[in-house]
Formats: structure tokens, sequence, C-alpha cells
């Protein structure tokens, strides 16, 4: 029996057992001691819807959504089709998740316009959208906590699709800055095709230019990122064909910059409230960027004069066993990663907080001749943080298996937050006799409304039976 074990500060392996910690932040995540000095950090998320009307639904064409990657030249004003090759979950970088009973999940070009009950197609109406977001990974840059800056850049490309295909345009490499003073821009470089709502005949080629896709005020840095929400409320915008409307509670715009280049993709009208139905759907959406800053442990402090303490080195040779023979058949398994595993940092929406990642693969290799068969399961602990907890009934899973292994099979999936989730005994795979298997399984996790804020971990204990 394998021990996936939540260690907070150090991440070690010993003797036959592998070590990782399961997660939670976001919303939920404490924020650490504020660092000394600017420190680099890596691997940096960053996840943003935009708004709702980017998972609206549409009065032609379905439905607006996002794709992974820059999306190639249609050659005219027309609906996409899935044979066209463009609708991507994932490219590079970049990937898009939407909400859906089960949490979090990768759509597809069949489920990209569902709304998150699996129910049914999403509509024009104000409130109904798909919830889809994108997430950048792998962003690096430089954050200190004590001055409350930032300066995080990524790589990779986002596609925002409008009428099912009539009008979309990409966004490219985005970077953050944060000043001491808690605002802050998020830019890219935004590239794609113009036409016209009023003469769809147009299509010509945009040449990138960078815009502000966000600006933002009242941030705060912490050692495990942020969360706000872009200014959008009361912002005015002008220009050639703007006529935005300033009254209503819902009233305002994304930045000017982002607004003018929309005028020539055909979507101006949707980034800012223009006295439609629609206004309610086109307020900015909060951004969330996670990165994880290493806290270093504070030095053994110096013998004073007089404690008598005498330094005493030895060193032992290397004495080199002949290798054992080998055993005739033999099962095992090896977790093919020493690291935490993290779900990162958890979003809030009505059904809770969740969060997504993904278990270290598995590599089981079954040798023995007699067919006896092997199944791996596990179980979770209920998540705990210093001050609170809740049930791990809140992790589900998403197994899948592979490779040589008479009878493979990966284990049902279990849904987060449904039942009794991982807090019971779940079967990650099985087979019936010998051969190797690769398992793999994605992590999901909806934690209750009302959770209260920390860093919660989870101890997932697998088992091997045969």
């Amino acid at each position: 029996m394998r021990s996936l074990h939540a260690l907070p500060v150090l991440r070690r392996i010993g003797a036959g057992v592998a070590t990782a910690a399961l997660a939670s932040g976001s919303a939920l995540a404490l924020a650490a001691p504020a660092s000394a000095a600017p420190s680099s950090v890596d691997g940096v998320s960053l996840t943003w819807a935009l708004n709702d009307e980017s998972g609206g639904g549409a009065y032609f064409g379905g439905c607006n959504f996002l794709t992974a990657g820059l999306a190639g030249d249609t050659g005219s004003s027309r609906l996409w089709t899935e044979a066209d090759g463009f609708y991507k979950p994932s490219e590079g970088n970049v990937s898009i998740e939407k909400n859906s009973p089960a949490g979090y999940v990768a759509p597809t070009w069949a489920t990209k316009c569902q709304n998150p009950s699996g129910s049914g197609n999403v509509t024009p109406q104000p409130g109904s959208t798909t919830a889809n977001r994108a997430v950048f990974a792998a962003g690096t840059g430089q954050v200190d906590v004590e001055a409350g800056t930032a300066q995080i850049a990524w790589e990779g490309d986002l596609t925002i699709v409008f009428y099912g295909g009539l009008t979309y345009w990409s966004v490219s490499d985005p970077e953050l800055t944060v000043a001491a003073d808690g605002t802050g821009t998020l830019t890219g470089t935004a590239s794609g095709y113009g036409t016209s709502m009023e003469d769809m005949s147009q299509w010509v080629p945009l040449a990138p230019e960078e815009i502000v896709l966000a600006d933002l005020s009242g941030v705060e840095v912490t050692a495990q990122g942020l969360t706000v929400t872009p200014d959008y409320a009361g912002v005015e915008v002008s220009g050639e064909g703007v006529n935005q409307v300033r009254t209503g509670s819902a009233w305002g715009a994304f930045p000017q910059s982002f607004v003018d280049f929309n005028g020539k993709t055909g979507q101006a009208a949707y980034w800012y409230s223009s006295g439609g139905a629609a206004d309610p759907k086109k307020p900015a959406k909060p951004i969330d960027v996670a990165w994880e800053i290493a806290t270093t442990p504070e030095p053994e402090p110096e013998p004073e004069p007089g404690d008598g303490e005498v330094p005493i080195e030895v060193e032992v040779p290397v004495v080199t066993d002949p290798e054992p023979e080998p055993e005739p058949g033999a099962l095992s398994w090896t977790i093919n990663g020493t690291s935490a595993v993290s779900l990162g940092r958890a979003s809030a929406s009505d059904a809770g907080f969740s969060a997504t990642g993904s278990l270290h693969a598995i590599t089981v290799s079954d040798t023995r001749t007699d067919g006896a068969g092997w199944s791996l399961s596990g179980r979770a602990s209920d998540f705990a943080s210093a001050a609170s907890s809740f049930s791990a009934s809140a992790l589900g899973w998403a197994p899948a298996a592979t490779g040589t292994a008479a009878g493979l099979q990966a284990g049902p999936a279990v849904s987060a937050g449904s039942g009794a989730g991982l807090s019971e005994q779940r079967t990650l795979a099985s087979a019936t006799g010998a051969g190797q298997a690769e398992v793999a399984t994605a992590l999901t996790l909806l934690a209750p409304t009302g959770t209260a804020a920390g860093a919660y971990t989870s101890t997932l204990t697998l088992t091997a039976l045969g």
C-alpha cells in the first residue's frame, strides 16, 4: 500500500513510500508571509472566462466560444464546421475548460455550446452561458509580495469566436504587470480577420497589434497569486461607430484599445454597454493568476563560543553487492513522480469551489504466470487546513488505462462533490492477467459553497491487490 501524503513544507521520498500533496487553493488559499525580496516564479497559470457573452448563445451560429491556438483563415465570414479543424480544447500552453455536472472539463466540438448542467445548449438570454474559460500555463516572471508588484508573461494563443465563426480574433502571449499601488494591466497581441455585422462580405486579415486586455485596480499580490475583477463598471469608451449607453446597472466597457481593435472584427458592441438585451452578459469576469513562492527554511543557528562542539567527519566507501537473481515472476507498481500533486487555486461558482489536476502516472508490471490478475484502488482522507476541513467526497477522478495487461480496464469515473466521491475506496484500474499497464487519472474537486478560505491538504492512499 502506498500513500500520497500531504507535506505542506517539505516534499521527499522515504524508503518504499512515495509522498505528494493534494492541495486546493485560489479562493480557498491563505496568503503566506510576504517575501522580503522579488522572487522568480515559473509554472504560473492564468485563468479567465473574459465575460459571460464569450460563452453565451448566439442568435445565429449556435453560440460564442473560446478555442485554443490561432485559428486558420476561413476565407470569408462563415460558420465553422468540425471538418475545418479549427476548434481545439488545447494547444501548447493554452487549454479550454467549461463547467459541467462533473466540474470543469475539456469541451469538445459537440459539447462546446452546452449549458453547465448539460441539459441543453445555451441561449442569448442573460444568465445563460457555458462558463467556458481559457487557461494559460507555464507563465514566468518576478513577484514581490512585500512590495505588492508582479511581472508575469505567458506564451500561447487563444481565439475568441462569436456567432459560430462569423467573426473571430486571437490573443497571443499575454503579459501581466502589477504596480505597488495595486493597479495593473493585462496586455496581449491581437490578430484575426476583419468583417462587419452590417456587411459580412468584408473579410480581411488584420495586422497584429498590442492591446490592453484588462485594466486592473485594487490588486492584492499574495504568495499564492492573485484574483481580481478587471475594471468595467463605469468605464467610458468612444470612437467611430461606438454608441455607448451610460445608464443602467450594467453599463461600462473593456479597455479602449480592446474596443478599438474589435471595431475591425465586427465584435465591438459586445465589449461595451450598447443598450441591448445582452448588456448584463458583457461585464468582465474575474482573472485568476496562480503561482507558488517557495519558502526558504531558516538556517541552523551557529554555535555560541564556548559550546565545545567539535565536528567529526568520516567517509564510508560504497560496497558493490552482486546483482540478485531475478524472481521467476512478480507484481510490481511504481508511481512515476515524487512531487506534490497540486490542484492549484480553486475557482468560486454557485456550485462551490472547483479545481482540477492530474495524478502522477502509475506503471504496473505483472510477470507472474499464474494469471491471478490485480486491482489498484484508492481512497482520500478529508481535506484539512489549519482552521477548517471538508469531506473527501468533494474529490473525484476519471481513470484511464493503457497497456498489454490481459483484461486491462480503467475503473469508473467518480464525480466530485456528488455522493461519497473518493471518501470511499474506489477502483482505479484492474487486469485479469500478466502484462504491463500505464494508469493515469484526472482529478476534480468541488468543495462546498461556504468553505472557509485556507490551504487544504488530503492524503490519497493507493492499494494494489493481486
